[in-house]
C-alpha cells in the first residue's frame, strides 16, 4: 500500500505513514462503480436493478419511480428503452 500525500510505502497494518505521517485509516481502496444490467434478478431487461445496484437503494422503489414516469408523464417506456440500448450487460468473469 502507498501514501496518498507522499507516495511512499506504507506497511498494510500502519496507521501512519512512516514518511510524512499522514494517516491512513481511512485509505482503503475504493472499487470503481459502474452502471451495469445485470445478467440475473431482472425483470424485463434489468434497467431498474442496475440503477438499484448503482445508487444503493431497493429495486422496488426504482421500479415504483420508473412506473410513475410511465404513467404520469409518459416518457418512461422510451427512457427505459434508450437505457435498455445504452448501458451495457454485466458479464460475470
Amino acid at each position: 500500500m502507498f501514501c496518498t500525500k507522499c507516495g511512499g510505502a506504507i506497511d498494510e497494518n500502519a496507521s501512519f505513514c512512516p514518511r510524512c505521517g499522514t494517516s491512513v485509516a481511512g485509505a482503503i481502496p475504493k472499487t470503481e462503480k459502474k452502471l451495469v444490467r445485470p445478467q440475473g434478478d431482472k425483470w424485463i431487461a434489468g434497467v431498474c436493478q442496475g440503477f438499484a445496484r448503482y445508487f444503493g437503494i431497493d429495486v422496488t422503489l426504482v421500479r415504483l419511480v420508473w412506473l410513475a414516469t410511465v404513467i404520469l408523464a409518459g416518457t418512461g417506456i422510451l427512457a427505459y428503452i434508450i437505457c435498455w440500448i445504452v448501458i451495457p450487460q454485466e458479464y460475470s468473469t
